[in-house]
């Protein structure tokens, strides 16, 4: 004979309670999360996980030397004043070409077109500058923009180093001959 559910007599807002029991899956949960919650304090604090400020000065001194890496392939360029030599260098470098690319495309090509040939800013691949050619005057430009002729100043916008990436692109299209370019502008400077 089956067993009959039985009301308790306790009641609330006029509902009565069955004596039933929980669901197995309720008590397990119940029991893995309390298990789980003695192991955890006992690794927490007499195991592995006692020794946590080791793990941070690992993880700082790995920081550490992220930090002495990028600044020695930065040098230069995070803050300090950025010369001549160093701009040079940096139109050499194939990573920083790479990265002024990058920023050239995404913000310099509607003006002066994707390969520098010029659209409503002037070329940047033949001899002909309109406020100087040497790689300090393109920086200048680059930071400081051309406001008359409708170029922003990008020394807010960007980086220092991608800032710096870009005037290192600029100086490498020289010389690139692409198609369709727009007619000479300024005066001449021919590169040494």
């Amino acid at each position: 004979m089956a067993e009959k559910d039985e009301l308790l007599e306790h009641e609330h807002d006029g509902i009565r309670e069955y004596d039933n029991d929980l669901p197995r899956w309720w008590l397990a949960i119940f029991w893995l999360s309390g298990i789980f919650a003695v192991l955890y304090v006992g690794w927490l604090h007499f195991g592995p996980g006692l020794y946590q400020d080791e793990a941070l000065a690992r993880d700082m001194k790995a920081l550490e030397e992220y930090r002495t890496e990028y600044a020695k392939k930065n040098a230069g360029t995070a803050g300090g004043e950025v010369g001549e030599s160093q701009l040079l260098a940096f139109a050499k470098n194939s990573d920083r070409l790479l990265t002024g690319q990058n920023v050239f495309v995404k913000n310099c090509a509607a003006c002066h077109g994707e390969n520098g040939q010029g659209i409503v800013g002037p070329n940047l691949t033949d001899n002909y500058w309109i406020h100087g050619g040497t790689i300090t005057d393109i920086k200048r430009i680059v930071e400081n923009g051309v406001l008359e002729k409708g170029m922003l100043s990008w020394k807010d916008q960007l980086p220092p180093d991608e800032l710096n990436s870009v005037v290192a692109y600029v100086w490498s299209l020289h010389g690139t001959n692409p198609p369709n370019p727009k007619a000479p502008e300024g005066q001449e400077v021919p590169r040494s």
